[in-house]
């Protein structure tokens, strides 16, 4: 009678415990991160007897969950890898939205001034002419600087953005090691805690969206986080602080750490693999800093050219010209970890042969090493040496291991302005003109002389003397020059387009101007400026469209690459919940399934009753 009793009772509560985890996983069938549970049974073994064994019933060995270690690793690092490069994609059509297009663009108003020269060149003495370039020169440095300040802003907000993530980010490693501790108290009981453990992956998958973490489980239960290709975030129920530090170069820049015992050490960029935080950081180090480079570049290629066209012509009161637009000077900055006292210096030689980068100088103790942070090329430095349209002039005082960031066109756009406001300054004359022969015998004239490049020589008085139709020399030398048809004649400087054709004999006079000039040689000059290709092999309007494009290609590339790790994240999400995601339908089966069971668990200790009542009264 007791067997009967003890089966029931085994049953009921076997049943009970199965209505009761269906019933927690029906309420938690929306809870994010709750892994099915099941209750697992055994049988109680059997009890022998001289007819053989008599099963004893069931035992109720423990709670379990439908979870995979491989599926839920998978889930925290793809999701890390989709959160990076959302993040990269936000930002960069953000930064997208800063280069405009059409009239809008910076590439119009660089056009736009260069071609209101046309005006100043048919009416050089026209002072509402000369006026409208200053206007345009005033839009363009205006737009330059808008540019500028956008982008300044841009990093302005992922600095912030990086701060407010790293602060999530170290919230949730001090909960996953809260939850450790949690784990490992009841690690001893012999049951896995079935609901600490989701809410520990779940928190941890939430962290791999600011980071990408490795998981190292430990003995205790508790799981260890680690970060940048081995560096401690949480070990035990100890979770250290990531920092978000001022670069050690440009402190409006940031950079990642971990502080332990009251020392920051440096995250490497580079070692980390996913999660926003980590997709800002490559923004910042190489989207946006390229941004800030191609349009500094453009700005301080234009402001140098136009100068320096500027210079090779006479204003209207009869002075040689002087800058129309200023820009940022080249930025130098030391690193903040230097031990030496050097004071470099960093000058622009080459305005057009600069890159679109910053650059990186270390001393070893013996020599410099210059490294183009664009694309990582490295090679030795010889200390007053041009490179890359730079010198650099470190001076004394450098210890090894002593660094520098060189950024030759970071406050190009921001400090751009316009240099004069007197429409007399723009220097439109050509400082010679040319005069043909008065016994010339053929139709050879002068199309046009244009000043092109500085020359001790470039405002002197010259002949040029026509030994035949088809060669020319210098102040009747005796060596001649064949004129090449439909290039310039080029000397002391300037270039003198021809028209007609000379013959033997024929003169061309090349005389200073007397002031006030009038011609409009160098107003043709800067006209000219629009179709140089003055920035890497293009115009400016083209370079323009061709930073306009490649931001469109960084964009275009993120979206891909986010769209990708999107969809695998996806899939291993959905993969993990297959296993462990709680069906419904299925539980409530289960549900009718074990209420039957129940049932007829007590069905079986309401028979067991009954019998026992027979035997009592059988044995009166």
């Amino acid at each position: 009678m007791s067997g009967l009793l003890s089966l029931g009772t085994r049953a009921m509560f076997a049943s009970q415990a199965q209505l009761n985890t269906t019933a927690a996983n029906i309420s938690n069938a929306n809870t994010p991160g709750y892994s099915r549970q099941s209750v697992q049974l055994e049988t109680a073994g059997g009890q022998y007897s001289g007819a053989g064994f008599f099963g004893k019933g069931v035992n109720l060995t423990t709670v379990s969950r439908a979870h995979s270690d491989f599926l839920s690793t998978e889930v925290a690092t793809t999701g890390a890898a989709a959160s990076s490069d959302a993040a990269r994609l936000e930002q960069l059509q953000r930064l997208e939205n800063v280069f405009k297009l059409g009239e809008a663009g910076l590439g119009f108003a660089a056009g736009k001034l260069l071609n209101s020269f046309t005006d100043v060149a048919s009416a050089p003495n026209d002072a509402s002419a000369r006026q409208v370039v200053l206007s345009n020169t005033e839009e363009l440095a205006s737009r330059f600087r808008t540019v500028a300040g956008q982008l300044s802003s841009l990093q302005a907000g992922v600095t912030q953005d990086i701060k407010t993530q790293v602060s999530a980010a170290n919230e949730l490693a001090q909960r996953i090691a809260d939850l450790n501790q949690q784990v490992a108290r009841v690690k001893g009981l012999g049951h896995q805690p079935n609901d600490l453990l989701d809410q520990r992956e779940q928190l941890i998958n939430e962290l791999g969206k600011y980071i990408s973490v490795t998981q190292i489980p430990a003995d205790d239960g508790t799981m260890g986080l680690f970060i940048g290709g081995g560096q401690r975030l949480v070990l035990g129920n100890n979770a250290l602080q990531l920092a978000a530090a001022p670069d050690a170069f440009d402190s409006s820049m940031v950079t990642l750490g971990i502080k332990e015992a009251g020392v920051v050490r440096p995250v490497p960029e580079n070692s980390l693999s996913g999660g926003s935080i980590a997709g800002m950081l490559r923004y910042q180090r190489n989207d946006l800093a390229a941004a800030f480079s191609e349009v500094g570049r453009m700005a301080t290629v234009l402001t140098t050219r136009i100068n320096e066209q500027q210079a090779l012509g006479v204003d209207q009161l009869g002075g040689t010209g002087g800058p129309l637009l200023q820009s940022g000077s080249p930025r130098l900055l030391p690193n903040a970890n230097n031990t030496g006292s050097a004071s470099p210096a960093l000058s622009i030689t080459d305005a057009t042969a600069l890159q679109a980068s910053d650059y990186e100088m270390r001393y070893d103790g013996a020599s410099w090493q210059m490294t183009r942070l664009s694309d990582g090329s490295s090679w030795p430095y010889t200390p007053g040496t041009e490179r890359d349209g730079l010198t650099f002039v470190p001076g004394a005082g450098a210890a090894a291991g002593d660094r520098f960031l060189l950024q030759p066109t970071r406050l190009a756009g921001t400090d751009m302005k316009v240099a004069t406001t007197d429409p007399r300054d723009i220097a439109a004359a050509s400082p010679v003109v040319g005069v043909v022969g008065t016994g010339n015998r053929g139709t050879v004239g002068v199309g046009s002389l244009l000043p092109k490049e500085a020359h001790a020589s470039l405002g002197a008085a010259a002949t040029i003397t026509f030994p035949s139709a088809t060669t020319w020399s210098a102040d009747g030398g005796l060596t001649s020059q064949a004129i090449v048809p439909g290039q310039p004649i080029r000397m002391n400087g300037w270039e003198l387009s021809l028209t007609g054709t000379p013959v033997a004999g024929d003169t061309i006079q090349i005389r200073p101007v007397v002031p006030p000039a009038t011609n409009n040689g160098n107003a043709l000059a800067m006209l000219a400026l629009r179709d140089e290709e003055m920035v890497a092999g293009a115009t400016l309007t083209d370079a323009y469209a061709s930073a306009v494009g490649e931001i469109g290609v960084r964009v275009q590339g993120a979206e891909a690459a986010a769209t990708m790790s999107s969809s695998i994240a996806e899939d291993a999400l959905a993969t993990r919940n297959n296993l462990s995601g709680v069906n419904l339908d299925e539980e409530a089966a289960r549900l009718i399934q074990f209420q039957q069971s129940y049932q007829a668990a007590a069905k079986v200790l309401q028979i067991a009753q009954s019998v026992f009542d027979t035997l009592l009264q059988t044995a009166g």
